[in-house]
């Protein structure tokens, strides 16, 4: 082989080794490019920032735990929980042994006020609560020797021994349970509260106590500016089983003649000519306060005509008439 050809040759294999290298290099660079996702650094975005106090709780473990401070949670419960409810007729229980699926029964309480349970029989639960009939069944269980450690619970389903009703100009009119104590505003605010048209005057519907007289109901008119008044709490009656609240729609009266604003306007307490006056702009020009008429209907919706001074009261569904005066 000539000393021409030898370079050549050996020029050759240098492009070659050239190539393949420049190959290799760019395999590694598209391998790098082609990594997953989650083995390439990506930047991580700051969490939000968030008020902490320490738990004081956690100190006997030496540690401080930072917990977030959420906002405070309104108690929209009732006044007692169901575990504090004297189980009364018709209301709904549902008993669970523990272990024993047999054993554990959804029952009504009869007129009365017992219920009747696999292995025990009748049960008298009138007037108890949840955790006193636990206590007995678990008792009953034991003195059977149907179980030795019997782990009772009672919760009720359902409340229909305790319950009132809420009628008339309010946002939700039903019948609702009395779960522990339970006042007239607490009644209002059960059901939803009063409506647009509502008076301020509700009236209370009671069942007479007097014996023969069942059949009767008490009317109790309460007056809730007065409640809210300080010091005016004890007007706030606490209900009873079938008590009955009533809230009718907001009174008006009618002022019409030599006025400058005639029309239907809504009673306020205490209201008297003067006032009624005020409220409809005063008199006109040809209006005389001495020549003033209040039409009011009598308890036979008979009309009666009275003649009124600036002092004179003004109720409901009353007609305020001023004339003209004389010139």
């Amino acid at each position: 082989m000539s000393a021409f050809a030898s370079v050549t040759a050996l020029y050759v294999r240098y492009l070659v080794l050239i190539f393949i290298l420049a190959t290799s290099w760019a395999g590694a660079q598209t391998r790098a490019l082609s990594l997953p996702l989650d083995s390439q650094w990506t930047p991580v975005r700051a969490a939000p920032r968030t008020t902490v106090k320490p738990d004081i709780d956690a100190k006997d473990a030496g540690l401080i735990v930072a917990k977030p401070i959420l906002p405070p949670t309104r108690d929209t419960s009732l006044a007692v929980p169901l575990d504090r409810l004297l189980v009364g007729v018709g209301d709904q229980i549902f008993i669970t042994v523990f272990g024993q699926t047999d054993m554990s029964a959804e029952v009504t309480v009869n007129d009365n006020s017992q219920v009747t349970l696999p292995l025990i029989g009748t049960l008298t639960v009138g007037g108890l609560t949840p955790p006193t009939i636990e206590k007995l069944i678990a008792q009953r269980l034991r003195d059977g020797e149907y179980l030795r450690n019997p782990e009772v619970s009672v919760q009720v389903k359902q409340v229909r021994s305790q319950m009132i009703s809420v009628l008339g100009e309010v946002q939700r009119p039903g019948r609702f349970p009395i779960l522990g104590k339970l006042t007239v505003l607490d009644a209002l605010a059960t059901a939803g509260g009063l409506g647009p048209k509502a008076d301020r005057t509700v009236f209370l519907l009671r069942r007479n106590p007097v014996m023969g007289e069942d059949r009767q109901r008490l009317e109790i008119a309460i007056k809730l500016d007065q409640v809210i008044d300080a010091g005016r709490g004890e007007l706030d009656v606490e209900l009873k089983n079938d008590d009955v609240v009533f809230v009718a729609q907001q009174k008006l009266f009618y002022i019409h003649g030599e006025v400058r604003r005639p029309g239907a306007y809504p009673m306020e307490v205490d209201l008297d000519v003067m006032r009624v006056l005020s409220l409809s702009g005063g008199v006109t020009e040809r209006g005389s306060l001495r020549r003033i008429r209040i039409l009011r209907k009598d308890a036979d919706q008979k009309t009666q005509e009275i003649s009124a001074t600036l002092s004179s009261p003004v109720m409901g569904g009353d007609v305020v008439y001023v004339d003209e005066r004389f010139f």
